[in-house]
C-alpha cells in the first residue's frame, strides 16, 4: 500500500517511538484484547446476518441483467453501439476540423507556457500524475477531458455569491448537461461504448420519477418543476462522474479544482472575520452572542459552508494519503478547510466531520482507534471555552436553535398526518405552502431541518423509500470496497464524507442548497466509479 516519506520520519522520531510503544502495550492489555475480541465478534455477527450477507455480496455482477428489463437494456446498448459505429467516423472528422477545436488548441498552447511555471497549477492539477494507484485499482489510463471540466464546474461555480444563487444554479445545470453531451460525443467519436451502470442508478431513477410525480401534484407546480430540473441534474452528475472516473488519478483531476475553490472560500471566510458582514440574529444563541464568529463565504449560511467542508475534507485527506510526493503542499488545503469549518461555528458540521474522520479511521486505521479517542478528549479539553460551550449546547434544549428545530419537527409531523402518502410537492416553495397550516408560532421555516422528514413531506412515503434505497445503494459498494486495504484511500474517504453529511442531515436539510446537492451526488458518483474500477481490476 502507499507509504508516505513522512511516516518514516514519524517512526524515527521520539513521539513516533512512544506512540508505537503505547500501542503495543494497549494491544497486549486485557482491556485492549477484550475490546478487539468484542469488535471481531460484532463484525462476524453482522457478516453472518441477512443484512450483512446482502451488504457484502457483490451485486449486481456483470451479466446479471436478466429478464425483460435486462434484455431491453442490452438491446438499447446494441442500438447505441451500431449508431456509434456508423456515425463515429463522421463525427470524429467533424470534431477534429471544427473551429472550436482549433481555437481550443491555440488557447491551450498559449496558456500552457504560462501555467507550466505556476505553482498553483502544478499543485492542483499537475499532482494528479503523482497519485500512487492502489494495488486493487484498474491500470492507469488517460484521464478524460470531461473529468477536468467537471472539476472546474464543481469547484469554481460554488464561489458565485449566494445573492446570485439563481444564476449559479442555472450555470451548474447548463454546465452539467453540456458536459454530458460532450461526453456522449467523445464516446461516439472514439468508438467507446462500454457504458457503466452503478447499482444506485435504478433506485436513483425511481427517486427521480417520484420527484416528477411530486411536481405534477404539487401545491406550487412551477417551483416544483424547477426542483425537478435540479434533481435530474444531480442524478446526471452521479452517473457522469461514475462513468468517467476509474482511478485515484481521475479522482485527483476531479477534486483538484474543488480543493482550489475551497481554499478561495477559506480566504473569503477569513475576510469575513476581519470585516464581519450582517448576519441573522437566529444564527447564534443570545447567551453566546459576541463570543462566537460565524462565517458563510459564498454559501449565504454558515451551516451550508460547514456542510460543503464536511463533503470535501475526507476526500482531501484521502488524496493527501494517496500522494506521498505532494503531502506537504496538499496539507495546505486540508488545513485551510479545517479553519473554515471551525469559523462557521456549525455544531452539526463539527460533529459530522469528526464522525466522518472517525469512520475513516475505523475503516483503514483500526489499530489507531485508541489514539482517535484520546485525541478527541484532548481536543475537547484544550479547546477554547467558547467553542466547548458552543459544542455542548448542541445537546441542550435550553439552546434556542435546538428548541426551534423541535418546534419545526412537531409542525412537520402534524403536516405528515395529512400529506404522508403523496407529500405536498417537490421544492421549498411547496413545503412552505403546506407547512403554514401546521406551523407552530415562532417556528417559521423554509425546510424541515431533517433530510428524511423533508423528503417525506415533499414526496410522500414512496419518495422516502426511494431516497433510502438510493442512499443505501450509493454507499454500500464504496464502503465495502473502501474497507479493503488494497483499495485507495480516496475511495475509503468518499462514503465517510457522505455519511458525515447525512449525520448532519438529522438536524438540517443538507440538500436545500443546490450547490451541496450537486456536490453530494457528484461525490457519490465518484465513490461508485472508483468502486467499479476496483471490481473491474479484480475481474481481470
Amino acid at each position: 500500500m502507499v507509504r508516505s516519506p513522512l511516516l518514516n520520519v514519524w517512526e524515527a522520531s521520539l513521539a513516533g517511538r512512544l506512540a508505537a510503544w503505547f500501542l503495543a502495550v494497549w494491544e497486549a492489555s486485557l482491556v485492549g484484547r477484550a475490546l478487539a475480541a468484542l469488535g471481531r465478534f460484532g463484525a462476524n455477527v453482522f457478516a453472518g446476518s441477512l443484512i450483512g450477507r446482502l451488504w457484502y455480496s457483490d451485486w449486481p455482477r456483470p451479466g446479471d441483467a436478466v429478464g425483460l428489463t435486462g434484455r431491453a437494456l442490452r438491446g438499447l446498448g446494441r442500438l447505441a453501439e451500431a449508431l456509434g459505429r456508423a456515425l463515429g467516423p463522421w463525427l470524429r472528422g467533424l470534431w477534429e476540423t471544427s473551429r472550436v477545436v482549433a481555437l481550443g488548441g491555440r488557447i491551450a498552447r498559449a496558456a500552457g507556457g504560462l501555467l507550466a511555471g505556476s505553482h498553483l497549477w502544478r499543485l492542483f492539477w499537475g499532482y494528479a500524475d503523482d497519485v500512487v494507484l492502489a494495488p486493487a485499482e484498474a491500470q492507469a489510463r488517460p484521464t478524460s477531458p470531461v473529468v477536468y471540466l467537471l472539476g472546474l464546474l464543481l469547484g469554481l461555480l460554488p464561489l458565485i455569491p449566494h445573492t446570485l444563487s439563481g444564476f449559479s444554479t442555472a450555470a451548474l445545470v447548463v454546465g452539467a448537461w453540456s458536459l454530458a453531451g460532450l461526453a456522449l460525443l467523445l464516446r461516439i467519436a472514439r468508438g467507446e461504448f462500454g457504458w457503466r451502470a452503478p447499482s444506485a442508478l435504478l433506485p436513483l431513477g425511481l427517486l427521480l420519477l417520484v420527484v416528477a410525480a411530486a411536481a405534477v401534484q404539487s401545491l406550487a407546480p412551477a417551483a416544483s418543476v424547477r426542483s425537478l430540473i435540479i434533481w435530474l441534474t444531480a442524478g446526471l452528475l452521479f452517473w457522469l462522474v461514475a462513468d468517467q472516473v476509474r482511478t485515484s488519478r481521475d479522482a485527483a483531476a476531479l477534486l483538484g479544482p474543488m480543493l482550489a475553490g475551497a481554499m478561495l472560500m477559506t480566504l473569503w471566510a477569513v475576510y469575513q472575520v476581519i470585516r464581519p458582514p450582517e448576519v441573522e440574529e437566529s444564527w447564534v444563541d443570545p447567551e453566546q452572542a459576541g463570543a462566537v464568529i460565524r462565517v458563510f463565504a459564498s454559501m449565504g449560511n454558515p451551516n451550508y459552508l460547514a456542510e460543503y467542508m464536511t463533503l470535501l475534507l475526507p476526500p482531501a485527506v484521502g488524496l493527501w494519503l494517496q500522494n506521498p510526493r505532494r503531502q506537504l503542499p496538499l496539507a495546505l488545503p486540508v488545513a485551510m478547510m479545517l479553519l473554515t469549518l471551525l469559523l462557521t461555528g456549525s455544531r452539526g458540521g463539527w460533529l459530522a466531520t469528526a464522525g466522518a474522520f472517525g469512520l475513516l479511521v475505523l475503516m483503514r486505521f483500526r489499530r489507531w482507534t485508541i489514539f482517535l479517542v484520546l485525541g478527541a478528549l484532548a481536543l475537547v479539553t484544550a479547546a477554547p471555552e467558547a467553542i466547548v460551550r458552543r459544542l455542548l449546547s448542541a445537546f441542550s434544549l435550553q439552546d434556542t436553535s435546538n428548541l426551534y428545530r423541535v418546534n419545526i419537527w412537531i409542525g412537520v409531523l402534524a403536516m405528515l398526518q395529512k400529506h404522508w402518502v403523496l407529500g405536498v410537492g417537490a421544492g421549498a416553495e411547496a413545503f412552505a405552502k403546506g407547512y403554514q397550516e401546521f406551523m407552530l408560532s415562532e417556528a417559521r421555516a423554509a425546510h424541515a431541518h431533517n433530510v428524511l422528514l423533508e423528503i417525506w413531506a415533499e414526496m410522500g412515503v414512496l419518495g422516502l423509500i426511494a431516497v433510502l434505497w438510493a442512499l443505501l445503494a450509493a454507499l454500500r459498494r464504496p464502503f465495502v470496497v473502501g474497507a479493503d486495504r488494497q483499495s485507495s484511500y480516496v475511495l475509503a474517504a468518499v462514503p465517510c464524507a457522505l455519511t458525515g453529511l447525512l449525520v448532519h442531515g438529522l438536524v438540517d436539510y443538507v440538500w436545500y442548497n443546490p450547490k451541496i446537492l450537486f456536490a453530494f451526488w457528484a461525490l457519490a458518483g465518484l465513490g461508485a466509479g472508483l468502486a467499479a474500477g476496483h471490481r473491474e481490476e479484480r475481474g481481470t
